[in-house]
């Protein structure tokens, strides 16, 4: 009798470790969660990084291109002024000089700012073929303005200001119509990609922010998942 009542007081034993299961799982599960979620974070920082620096280098390439077609479009009208500095004021040797040699320098601002939107503007998706035509135009336009600049001798007659400048009169005009045409094209074109970038940085966010409450949803699921299983097991 004594020995059933000692059976009977015994108490049920449990294997070694088997209580610990469920907790290693649940720990297993958010160490997985953990990881993952992380992985996640740091492909969107990484993603949202490399995205930003592009759009800010094209966004500085746009600045700078537009910065030279205005650049282009000043020194162009001041090369035009010097021209005519040039003839109302050249009949002193000394003056005269000084008139040619701003020219020039307005000239040779013209001419680099046009070179550099020449090399810029296919990348940028700017119109490579009207500042090619610029280019060119600004080209023989200089050599006319030097061509009609041989005749001009005050001393003589023919050769007054007035009749070199009845010579070239009006021959900026469509070089002038056409650097305009470059720069605010160039302004509008800029203006088009910045909203452009803009909006794919908006779409950008939109997907990250996604892809994280997803990423945490699936966690929460996973947790769930394993915590419903421990408590099962303990059940």
């Amino acid at each position: 009798m004594t020995q059933a009542a000692g059976s009977t007081g015994e108490r049920p034993r449990y294997r070694a470790g088997g209580g610990r299961r469920p907790v290693v799982a649940l720990a297993g599960a958010l160490i997985a969660v953990f990881i993952v979620n992380s992985l996640v974070g740091l492909f969107a920082i990484d993603y949202a990084r490399k995205a930003d620096e592009a759009g800010h280098a094209t966004q500085s390439s746009l600045i700078e291109a537009l910065d030279t077609a205005r650049e282009a479009q000043i020194a162009f009208k001041i090369q035009v002024q010097e021209w005519k500095n040039l003839l109302l004021r050249g009949s002193d040797p000394e003056e005269s000089r000084r008139y040619l040699d701003r020219f020039a320098e307005q000239e040779r601002r013209v001419g680099e700012a046009l070179t550099r939107l020449r090399a810029t503007a296919p990348a940028l998706g700017l119109d490579h073929g009207a500042v090619e035509a610029a280019i060119r135009d600004h080209a023989t336009l200089g050599e006319r303005y030097r061509q009609a600049l041989t005749r001009f001798d005050p001393t003589s007659p023919g050769g007054d200001a007035a009749a070199v400048d009845r010579a070239v009169r009006g021959i900026d005009r469509p070089l002038d119509s056409a650097i305009d045409a470059i720069a605010e094209s160039t302004r509008a074109h800029a203006k088009a990609r910045q909203g452009d970038l803009a909006a794919a940085a908006a779409e950008r966010y939109t997907g990250t922010r996604v892809v994280a409450v997803a990423s945490m949803l699936l966690g929460l699921l996973l947790i769930a998942v394993a915590l419903g299983r421990a408590v099962g097991r303990r059940g």
